[in-house]
């Protein structure tokens, strides 16, 4: 029902007939990141700018509009104790002030909370302060548990506009969480995965490999998360080469979030599509939206 209320206003808007009934039509609201050739941020978009498809069906564009509504953000820090991720997530708080909601968890064996969703930036702030350098958990984490755990909280609360953010520096997966179900998951849940990904072998070696069983199925389903999760979910994954360049990586996801799009359109009622497809007329203009198309709002 999320987006059912903007789509009926909006197909009345455009002159419909008063006998058509909106149960003809499903209501989908996406959020997309439009920009130029140059990467400046596209504001002005409007309905005849952007091609939406759902398994290669051309869907009608009702509306395009900045997107004001109040982010819900999970962040999952998988640094192995190193305070790598600190002062970027600092730099993103103080950015997504009165826009957000956030709630701050650290992975290790099992993901412990250290700010419960909230608006209050001091809380976030006190949050962070307590993910500096701590003991190292080497035997690895349980990120795909905190991806999981997020997304199904999320949908309980009928989030509007959800967010995860995942901050690792690699290493071996204890979940057993399989790929397919974390990123159903997401799917239903309307989140957008963010990753920010820290190649550091000193900061948590990965297990050596002595035998075929070693390459089990965790670290697999955790890579295929990872990748696939931003695509299909709209959001980004950024590889960081140097540790000298994640508090920019971790911040610019706060300054994608506040640049984007809200394109609302109509989707016929029936089986759900698979893919979806968004592009602009604009010569040159280049979206970041999400691939898979999305359960009914």
């Amino acid at each position: 029902m999320r987006g059912l209320v903007v789509v009926a206003a909006a197909w009345l808007a455009l002159g419909a007939p008063a006998a058509a009934t909106i149960q003809e039509v499903r209501g989908i609201v996406i959020y997309a990141l439009a920009s130029d050739a140059r990467g400046a941020p596209l504001l002005d978009l409007t309905p005849a700018d952007v091609v939406v498809k759902e398994d290669g069906r051309d869907r009608e564009v009702l509306s395009v509009t900045p997107a004001t509504l109040p982010l819900q953000i999970a962040v999952l820090v998988d640094d192995n104790g190193t305070g790598v991720f600190r002062y970027g997530l600092t730099m993103l708080a103080e950015r997504l002030q009165t826009r957000a909601e956030i709630s701050i968890g650290v992975v290790a064996n099992q993901v412990q909370t250290i700010v419960a969703p909230t608006t209050d930036a001091r809380a976030w702030l006190s949050g962070i302060s307590r993910i500096g350098v701590r003991p190292a958990t080497s035997e690895g984490g349980q990120l795909l548990e905190g991806i999981l755990e997020a997304a199904r909280s999320f949908r309980r609360r009928e989030a509007t506009r959800p967010v995860i953010i995942a901050l690792t520096i690699g290493g071996d997966e204890q979940s057993p969480r399989l790929s397919t179900d974390v990123l159903d998951e997401l799917w239903k849940s309307h989140a957008a995965l963010h990753v920010v990904y820290v190649e550091t072998p000193t900061a948590r070696p990965s297990s050596a490999i002595k035998k075929p069983s070693d390459l089990l199925d965790s670290n697999f389903n955790l890579s295929k998360v990872l990748g696939d999760g931003p695509k299909q979910s709209g959001g980004r994954r950024r590889d960081v080469l140097s540790q000298g360049l994640v508090p920019t990586d971790v911040q610019e996801i706060a300054a994608d979030l506040l640049r984007q799009s809200a394109i609302a359109y109509a989707r016929p009622a029936g089986s759900p599509p698979r893919r979806l497809e968004v592009s602009l007329r604009r010569r040159g203009g280049v979206v970041i939206a999400p691939t898979r198309a999305p359960a009914g709002n």
